[in-house]
């Protein structure tokens, strides 16, 4: 079974359906728009409420707009059915005064760009609203299909088969955490990082590993106190440049983080930077990396 005939059977002729399947080639806009699409669907509905001049003349000549996200290597999860609605031409004036539309972007895009090229790239655009039907609403984050194939995102549900893969039991977007020995973050993806995994790296303390991918240099730290490792990793990556004497000189932008060892959240700070201490010691972090 596909969607089209899904859409059939609900009574929608998939010729009033225009389908779009958000599934950007960088994987840290890809990752923000789950994040967006689980906890923040004002973000993801001002990401899907423009397009470049080919897409915008497809969502143009039809009534309904079908929206999914790519969750998974080759398959695609459905976020909802909308009715599509005109408003105007974005101005570059009238982007940046809209503050929903300015967080969108720095999310999706503003690791890469910034803000005002992304701006401007998009002024003179038409602004869509996109509003939810009821259609489907049940299989709002459950249904998933499997992609298509092509680099065109958005297509005509009438012509593009969508093969139904699966219905999922729980409607839920985001992946389980990866272990702590299995994780590793870069600048761009703490800024996208799902509630849930935020939740936990503020639990955990512990020592962790910065590489800067520009040349590989290494520097070993450890967290503790409030927030623990989320607030610890957040502080190394507030600003353009690092915040210690040797990470002062380098772009934030090519760290990527990692957890060496868990410590528990009642060990003294005493035994917790003795712990990092015996990191630095190990991996000669301050004879050859960024350890002063």
């Amino acid at each position: 079974m596909d969607f089209s005939t899904l859409l059939g059977e609900a009574g929608l002729s998939p010729e009033e359906v225009a389908i779009c399947l958000h599934k950007p080639g960088d994987p840290v806009t890809r990752q923000a728009l789950v994040v967006m699409a689980e906890e923040r669907p004002d973000l993801f509905e001002a990401f899907q409420s423009t397009h470049p001049a080919i897409q915008e003349a497809t969502v143009r000549g039809r009534r309904y707009f079908a929206s999914f996200v790519m969750t998974a290597p080759a398959e695609l999860t459905f976020i909802g059915l909308y009715e599509r609605h005109e408003l105007a031409r974005c101005t570059t004036e009238g982007l940046l005064a809209d503050r929903v539309f300015c967080e969108m972007l720095m999310l999706a895009d503003g690791h890469r760009e910034g803000l005002r090229p992304n701006v401007e790239r998009i002024s003179g655009r038409i602004r869509f609203e996109m509003v939810p039907t009821p259609a489907f609403r049940s299989l709002s984050k459950r249904l998933v299909v499997a992609d298509p194939g092509g680099r065109n995102y958005v297509r005509l549900a009438d012509t593009t088969p969508l093969e139904i893969v699966e219905v999922k039991r729980v409607a839920k977007l985001i992946p389980p955490m990866p272990s702590w020995d299995a994780l590793t973050l870069t600048k761009a993806e703490l800024a996208t990082l799902p509630r849930e995994w935020a939740i936990r790296l503020a639990e955990w303390r512990g020592i962790y590993l910065i590489v800067d991918e520009a040349d590989g240099a290494r520097y070993v730290g450890a967290a503790y106190g409030d927030e623990n490792l989320l607030g610890r990793w957040r502080t190394h990556v507030a600003g353009d440049t690092g915040v210690t004497r040797k990470l002062q000189k380098r772009d934030t932008g090519g760290f990527r983080f990692s957890v060496l060892e868990l410590v528990s959240p009642a060990a003294a700070i005493k035994d917790v930077t003795a712990r990092e201490q015996n990191w630095i010691s190990r991996l000669h972090s301050r004879e050859f990396g960024l350890n002063a």
